[in-house]
C-alpha cells in the first residue's frame, strides 16, 4: 500500500522558491485588488477626481489654446449616465451651435473595436485560427514558389495561407498597413518626387483608387490587387504591425461565414441593439455633426470603400458611453467571450505596452500595483478619438477632439486621455478600497470551534489583508503558524477577488444580488529583482491551488454576502470552516 501524500510534502516541494520571496507588499495577483466600486456617483472620491481633472484642464496650455472642439465622458457599468462629462466649443463654426453629448464625431480607427466586436458576436473566436484564404480565396492566388537555387523565400510575398483571422484582428498578420491610402505617388507630381529623392514610377505603379480624400474608393478586387503588390512587414505572429487593410479582410471573412455584410452586422448587432441612435456605419449623419471646416478637407465625408471596417463609423459621446458600458458589462456576448477579448495578444517594444484585438493596452502603476487599461485611438483628417476601458474597475472614458487640418487636435486628445488616467483611474482604485473596508473588513468568528479570522484593508497594500486566522485554537495564519517553518510563508495572507460569484434573487423577488463572492489568497510577496530572469512574482501565481487537503485548498475563500452588499460570513474552504462577521 502506497503511503498517502501529506500536506507537508506538498508544501516542502515549494521551499526552494519560497526562500526567495520577500518584499515589496504592493504587488499582487494579476487583476483587481478589490471588487470593482459600485458607489462612485456622489462619492468624495469622484468629487475630488472631477476637481483634479478640471484643474488639469485649466492648467494645460494645449487645451487653453482653444483651437479644437472636444468632448470627454467618464462612465461606469453601474450608472446609466456618465459620472463626469465636459465639452468645449471653439469660437469658429464647427457645424453645431454647441458641442454636447449628442454631437457626432468620426471614430476613425476606434471603428476597429466595432469590427472585431461584431465578428465575435456573429461568429465567435472559434474561427480565429482559420486561415484567411479559406474565406478570401483571391489571396490564395499568390505564388510563393522559389526560383532556381532558392530553398525558401518570403521576402517578397505574404504567405497568405499562414495568416489567420485572429492575427488580422490583432495586428499580428505581418501584412501591409494600407493597400494605397498612404501612397504619396497618387498626389505627388514627378518633379516633386524627384526633389524628395524619389525615382520616377510607371503608370501601373501609381494607385488609381483608395487614397482617401484624393481618389475614389477602390472596389474589392482593386484593393486586393494593390495589396498583393506590396511586400510583407513581418512573418505572421512575429511582432505587431499596425494595419488597416486587415479589418477589410476580416470583414470579407465574416461575410463569407455568415452571409451578412459587416456594415449590416455592426448596425444590427451593436448600434441598433444598444440604441446608439446617433451612430452610423460609413454613412455620415444628416444633423449633429461636428465639422471643423470644409467637409472634404477635414475628412467628414471621406468614403473608405472596402477599408470601411477599419475606420468609417460616426458616433457621439452618449452613444460611445453605451458601447463602453456594453463591452464591460458583456451586454451583447457572454462574460467568458468578453474575458477572452480583453486580453493582450502580443507585446510591443515598449515595457508597459501590449496589443490586443484591436486594443492598444497600457500597463500602469496605481497605488504600487500594475493595472491594465484597454484603449483604442483613432485619427483621420482633423478628427481624433479614444475609447478607454478599465475592466478591473468597471469604468471607462470616451475622448473626442476635432479641428482644422494642422490644428492641435491630436495633442488635445492626448492631453485629455492622460488627464483621465491620472485622475479618474486612481479615483476608482481609492473608492474600491473604501468600499472593501465597509464590505469585508473586521473580525469573523465561530465560537463552536474556537476559530476566528481578522481581515483588514491597508491603505498601502493591494488586496484584503488576513492578519490572523485560527482554526480550532491553532494559528493557521500569523506569526506562530506552523506553515511558516514548512512553507516559508503563512505569517500573513492577502485575498484577491476572482470574479467568481453566485447571484440570487432578493427576498422580494424584484431584483438580484451577489450572494457569494470568491477570493484567492496569496501567501507570498513579490521579490524586488525586477530586471532579472527570475519572475519576481512567480510564487504568487504558481502557488495558487496549493496546499490541498481533501480536494480543498487553503487559498480558496468565499464570502457570504447580504442583500446590502456587505459580508455576513467567510468560508475558508480547506478548513471546512465558516465564520460569522462580528457587528
Amino acid at each position: 500500500m502506497k503511503p498517502r501524500p501529506s500536506i507537508f510534502g506538498a508544501l516542502c516541494a515549494l521551499i526552494p522558491l519560497a526562500e526567495q520571496a520577500h518584499v515589496p507588499s504592493s504587488a499582487g495577483l494579476a487583476g483587481p485588488a478589490f471588487p470593482a466600486p459600485k458607489f462612485l456617483r456622489g462619492s468624495q472620491s469622484l468629487y475630488s477626481a472631477a476637481n483634479a481633472f478640471n484643474d488639469s484642464i485649466a492648467n494645460s496650455t494645449i487645451i487653453q489654446a482653444n483651437e479644437t472642439a472636444w468632448a470627454v465622458a467618464v462612465f461606469s457599468t453601474g450608472d446609466n449616465e456618465p459620472l463626469y462629462e465636459r465639452y468645449f466649443t471653439p469660437e469658429y463654426d464647427v457645424g453645431v451651435p454647441e458641442v454636447n453629448k449628442d454631437s457626432v464625431f468620426r471614430l476613425a480607427s476606434v471603428s476597429k473595436v466595432f469590427s472585431v466586436w461584431s465578428f465575435l458576436v456573429e461568429v465567435g473566436d472559434e474561427h480565429f485560427n482559420d486561415p484567411v484564404t479559406k474565406y478570401v480565396p483571391e489571396l490564395a492566388m499568390v505564388d510563393n514558389t522559389s526560383t532556381i537555387g532558392v530553398v525558401y523565400d518570403d521576402i517578397d510575398q505574404v504567405r497568405w495561407s499562414e495568416v489567420t483571422l485572429g492575427q488580422l484582428a490583432s495586428h499580428l498578420a505581418g501584412i501591409p498597413r494600407d493597400p494605397a491610402q498612404t501612397d504619396m505617388s497618387a498626389g505627388l507630381a514627378p518633379e516633386k518626387a524627384m526633389a524628395l529623392g524619389l525615382p520616377p514610377l510607371s503608370e501601373d505603379e501609381i494607385p488609381q483608387c483608395g487614397v482617401t480624400g484624393l481618389l475614389r474608393p477602390c472596389s474589392r478586387s482593386e484593393m486586393i490587387s494593390q495589396l498583393l503588390k506590396q511586400h510583407p512587414v513581418f512573418p505572421t505572429g512575429h511582432s505587431p504591425a499596425y494595419t488597416n487593410v486587415a479589418y477589410a479582410l476580416l470583414g470579407f471573412a465574416q461575410e463569407a461565414i455568415t452571409g451578412t455584410p459587416v456594415s449590416k452586422a455592426i448596425t444590427n448587432n451593436i448600434l441598433s441593439a444598444l440604441n446608439m441612435t446617433s451612430s452610423t456605419f460609413s454613412r455620415k449623419p444628416d444633423v449633429g455633426g461636428v465639422i471643423p471646416g470644409n467637409e472634404s478637407v477635414v475628412g467628414w465625408d471621406w468614403d473608405m470603400g472596402p477599408i470601411s471596417p477599419a475606420g468609417s463609423l460616426y458616433s457621439s459621446t452618449a452613444d460611445m458611453v453605451k458601447a463602453g458600458r456594453a463591452i464591460l458589462g458583456s451586454k451583447t456576448m457572454t462574460p467568458a467571450q468578453t474575458r477572452r477579448w480583453l486580453q493582450p495578444m502580443s507585446q510591443t517594444g515598449i515595457l508597459g505596452s501590449a496589443v490586443g484585438a484591436p486594443w492598444e493596452i497600457r500597463h500602469l502603476m496605481i497605488d504600487g500595483r500594475l493595472t491594465q487599461l484597454y484603449t483604442k485611438q483613432g485619427d483621420t483628417g482633423g478628427y481624433r478619438s479614444a475609447l478607454i476601458l478599465s475592466p478591473e474597475h468597471d469604468i471607462g472614458a470616451v475622448v473626442f477632439s476635432a479641428g482644422p487640418i494642422g490644428s492641435n487636435s491630436g495633442l488635445v486628445r492626448e492631453t485629455l486621455m492622460n488627464a483621465v488616467g491620472k485622475t479618474f483611474l486612481p479615483m476608482a482604485e481609492t473608492q474600491a478600497r473604501i468600499e472593501a473596508q465597509d464590505k469585508f473588513a473586521g473580525s469573523f468568528i465561530d465560537e463552536t470551534t474556537n476559530s476566528s479570522v481578522v481581515i483588514e484593508v491597508d491603505q498601502a497594500i493591494a488586496g484584503l489583508v488576513v492578519k490572523h486566522l485560527s482554526s480550532q485554537s491553532v494559528e493557521v495564519i500569523g506569526p506562530s503558524s506552523p506553515f511558516v517553518q514548512i512553507y516559508g510563508a503563512g505569517r500573513s495572507a492577502r485575498l484577491f477577488p476572482t470574479s467568481l460569484k453566485t447571484i440570487r434573487n432578493k427576498e422580494d423577488g424584484k431584483d438580484t444580488y451577489e450572494s457569494r463572492l470568491g477570493f484567492r489568497a496569496t501567501f507570498f510577496n513579490a521579490t524586488d529583482t525586477v530586471n532579472e530572469v527570475q519572475d519576481p512574482g512567480l510564487m504568487q501565481w504558481t502557488s495558487l491551488g496549493a496546499p490541498t487537503y481533501g480536494a480543498r485548498t487553503l487559498d480558496d475563500w468565499v464570502f457570504e454576502m447580504g442583500e446590502d452588499g456587505k459580508a455576513k460570513s467567510v468560508n475558508v474552504r480547506m478548513l471546512r470552516l465558516s465564520m460569522q462577521r462580528e457587528p
